[in-house]
């Protein structure tokens, strides 16, 4: 039976709703933090306030893509969505930001096996998060368990770190079932990134991966497309980087191209300057406030937002293993 893995428990995939499939609603700490400040997003309430008028503008559910070593808090996380249960839901995720995050000498994915890290993130998904999101040598689980495997790779290479994250990552999927996204860093390495991952016996209709607006060549998306994985266009509002017309553009053209059934859609609002809630930019609802009207006005079908916002999220995030 198709599920998806709530912090609060399973839901049926209908019961899903409109989805941010990429955002951050608490960051506690970790070598983004150490780079960068604006990257700490520690407090309960504002994430709840931001959270708040994600659903005031008609979404449902965020996929909170904070993974292991970067700052996950699964008690904070836990706390905001009892806050919200019964009105929104949060999907949480196990598994690694690109390496760069990670000492690559003495990390425990550098001296674990392939099997061993799998099985560490397999336990989060089958049996339970880790309280301490596996920062040191005791490990508490709750009863609350991931719903999503996340691994990243840096700009324009791919260390052997990140292919032995990457090749744990394809077997915790073949065990439980659950969804992959990863991090392309400015859209690179997206190509190869799915190689790695068909090498290593993935199911790439199970397969999101981010950030590749930050590369908007079309004629790679839809290569990337025809391989069977999804793209999530991120980003918003980000107009040190492009204004949002090239987002728009990509979509409404693989929409005509026939890919509306890959793509899925999110802030990524990981910046305490880009959230209402801290005083910043235009938050996490200006994707449904802003963006999704301004494809409506564009002339986008409404079954293609909804494939976007609802249909394809329900699908690629359902696990269907015991």
């Amino acid at each position: 039976m198709k599920r998806i893995q709530t912090l609060l428990g399973d839901i049926p995939p209908e019961e899903l709703g409109i989805t941010d499939a990429h955002d951050h609603l608490i960051r506690s700490g970790g070598m983004e933090v150490v780079h960068d400040r604006d990257f700490l997003l520690d407090d309960v309430d504002k994430a709840v306030q931001e959270m708040e008028l994600f659903l005031k503008a008609g979404g449902k559910t965020i996929v909170d893509m904070d993974p292991i070593g970067c700052g996950r808090n699964v008690p904070k996380m836990l706390e905001i969505a009892k806050r919200f249960a019964g009105r929104g839901h949060i999907i949480l995720t196990t598994g690694f930001q690109r390496g760069e995050f990670y000492d690559h000498r003495t990390h425990w994915v550098a001296t674990c096996t392939v099997d061993q890290i799998a099985a560490l993130l397999v336990a989060e998904i089958k049996e339970g998060l880790d309280l301490h999101s596996y920062n040191g040598p005791v490990v508490e689980r709750t009863t609350a368990k991931a719903g999503v495997i996340k691994a990243g790779t840096g700009y324009g290479a791919i260390t052997p770190f990140e292919k032995k994250v990457f090749q744990a990552v394809a077997l915790a999927q073949q065990e439980t079932g659950a969804p992959i996204v990863t991090h392309t860093q400015f859209g690179t390495m997206a190509m190869e990134q799915i190689e790695l991952l068909r090498e290593y016996g993935a199911n790439l209709e199970k397969v999101v991966l981010s950030h590749v607006q930050r590369n908007p060549d079309l004629w790679y998306h839809k290569r990337l497309l025809d391989t069977g994985v999804s793209l999530c266009y991120d980003g918003l509002y980000r107009v040190k980087y492009f204004s949002d017309n090239v987002i728009a553009n990509l979509i409404h053209e693989l929409v005509r191209a026939g890919y509306q059934k890959q793509l899925l859609l999110s802030m990524d609002a990981g910046r305490a300057s880009y959230q209402k809630a801290y005083g910043g930019g235009v938050g996490i609802d200006y994707m449904l406030t802003v963006f999704v009207p301004r494809l409506r006005s564009e002339g986008l079908a409404e079954s293609a937002i909804e494939d976007i916002l609802i249909h394809n999220p329900a699908r690629i995030f359902a696990i269907d293993k015991a």
